[in-house]
């Protein structure tokens, strides 16, 4: 199963818009039923993808073969972990409200079926987290760490199956409106905010999308890496979102992001292992920027995803 580190998806649709105070620069209106559908899928993608991920890890670290599962003799046994309540509810009726909408979207099944996924994998979750912060396994000799490990464990397949699916859908989604978006931006008003935070958002995805695996073409990267560079550079240079001042922290984040992928290609470069102690902080950083080593895959993600955070707090 894959755990790492997860990219998020691109911003809010029609936040680039907000930026520059146009809504109908983009040709997505704001009371579009399809861009709120697709905003609610973002928003519960974006909500519960990385808690999930991070209370695997935690929840299969203490235990010494995961598919064997615990034997009830481990000397610190961990639960998964829940996820804050407003990201749940993210998945749960405002989604269904969304789903509901019309028109219907190619995106309609694949997230039905995450949601589906994550309601079964966090209800399993919820009891887990109850009967490791009980410390039941103190009197129960391990019995309910045995019992409920298996079916958590498919659970959790499941939903990283309907997350494959549903990330590979959003990407597609978001590709193709963001290329209908720049053109209509480009055409109605130049290169303006709200043209340079779509590029900054989706030219940095791609950027960190190669940078991703053991041993990603570093030719690729450092071409994408300078790519991104420029932009920024033709950005700042032209003076855009100057007198924005929120605008700042979203460049900041970008600047930051450019930063930490290139630690990451000169690591690779380097042929340098990663230290066991570096490999442990890594899995203990959970996708922080501040704790995860320089070079990490892990920290090119997340300071991806401050960058999604942030633009969408600009909304």
């Amino acid at each position: 199963m894959n755990s790492s580190a997860r990219v998020l998806s691109l911003l809010a649709l029609g936040t680039a818009a907000a930026l520059s105070g146009c809504n109908g620069s983009t040709g997505l209106s704001a009371a579009d039923p399809g861009l709120q559908k697709i905003n609610a899928y973002i928003e519960c993608y974006n909500g519960v993808e990385q808690p999930i991920h991070d209370g695997f890890q935690t929840y299969t670290a203490w235990i010494s073969d995961p598919e064997a599962g615990p034997t009830g003799k481990e000397a610190q046994p961990r639960s998964p972990g829940k996820v804050l309540s407003h990201r749940v509810e993210y998945c749960g009726q405002a989604l269904t409200d969304a789903l509901a909408k019309t028109p219907a979207t190619p995106l309609d099944e694949p997230v039905r079926q995450y949601q589906k996924a994550f309601q079964s994998l966090y209800a399993l979750i919820e009891h887990a987290d109850g009967y490791f912060t009980r410390e039941d396994y103190r009197r129960d000799s391990g019995e309910g760490m045995r019992t409920q490990h298996a079916p958590l464990m498919q659970a959790y397949a499941d939903f990283f199956k309907a997350s494959e699916v549903l990330d590979a859908a959003l990407e597609m989604n978001e590709q193709e409106r963001r290329v209908a978006q720049l053109k209509q931006i480009e055409a109605d008003e130049g290169r303006s905010l709200a043209y340079y935070h779509l590029r900054m958002v989706g030219d940095g995805k791609q950027l960190v999308m190669a940078l991703q695996g053991d041993e990603p073409e570093l030719a690729e990267a450092r071409r994408q890496l300078a790519a991104y560079q420029a932009m920024l550079a033709e950005m700042q240079n032209a003076g855009v979102g100057k007198d924005n001042p929120m605008w700042a922290h979203v460049q900041r984040s970008a600047d930051v992001l450019v930063r930490d992928a290139g630690r990451r290609i000169d690591r690779l470069a380097s042929g340098k292992p990663f230290t066991p102690r570096e490999l442990q902080a890594d899995l203990e950083a959970k996708g922080s920027m501040i704790s995860a080593p320089e070079g990490a895959q892990s920290k090119v993600v997340a300071a991806y995803n401050d960058l999604v955070t942030t633009s969408n707090r600009m909304n």
